[in-house]
């Protein structure tokens, strides 16, 4: 089992996207794919069809309740651990007997929260990686900067990689710069106005629109993934 943390600190990089799409992909390749909504606003939770959930990310990170009781299964067939805003308040208490509840999995994606965060530190601390959805805007550079001083004070030091959001032509200058710190997917993901549509129904874009470009794009990063981890 693996835990891949999609993380950038910076706002409308992707982040809950790549969750959602990335699980719907492993799960559509048979392995079993849990997503943990860590996010206080509850984006991906919602997008789930999921409103008020009784148990939440809280209880989970508090070690109040056990994993099964909080679980929801998605219409993309992946599990959801949902989130709601009193995740705020977490004390993490549970985190250290999370382990061997997530062994059941063969994948973990943790959706995180926009922005330097108290949940920052213990959700890396939590990961064996992290994936940084990035475009060629500076913004989103900026924040994957800012993960990277959270990540180098972290004792586990997972490794970052950074994900293209094809959006605009990265200036050539910038690109290398990025690429002397860090490394990115072989993968890139397009731009597709579906992923809006989708957001309509309680189903990611490739469950919607099978055929389209994004759901290509993670159908491909999935498939990496699960052979890098040995699972292919």
């Amino acid at each position: 089992m693996k835990k891949f943390l999609i993380a950038n600190l910076a706002g409308g990089t992707g982040k809950t996207t790549t969750a959602h799409s990335l699980a719907t992909a492993i799960a559509e390749y048979g392995k079993r794919a849990l997503v943990i909504d860590a996010d206080p606003g509850a984006a991906l939770t919602f997008l789930c069809g999921v409103e008020n959930p009784r148990y939440c990310t809280r209880e989970l990170f508090d070690g109040a309740e056990k994993l099964e009781n909080i679980i929801v299964k998605t219409t993309d067939r992946f599990s959801l651990v949902p989130s709601a805003s009193r995740l705020f308040h977490t004390d993490f208490k549970g985190i250290a007997r999370l382990e061997t509840q997530l062994d059941q999995f063969d994948v973990v994606l943790i959706d995180s929260p926009t922005g330097p965060s108290a949940l920052t530190a213990p959700l890396i601390e939590l990961a064996d990686q992290i994936i940084s959805p990035i475009d060629a805007s500076m913004l989103s550079i900026r924040g994957a900067l800012n993960l990277r001083d959270f990540q180098s004070k972290s004792e586990k030091k997972p490794e970052i990689r950074l994900l293209e959001i094809k959006s605009v032509v990265w200036d050539e200058e910038l690109r290398k710069a990025v690429l002397e710190d860090f490394k990115f997917f072989d993968v890139s993901i397009r731009r597709d106005e579906s992923v809006l549509a989708a957001q309509l129904s309680t189903r990611s874009a490739l469950s919607e629109y099978p055929h389209s470009d994004i759901a290509s794009d993670f159908r491909e990063l999935g498939y990496s993934l699960l052979e890098e981890i040995g699972l292919l």
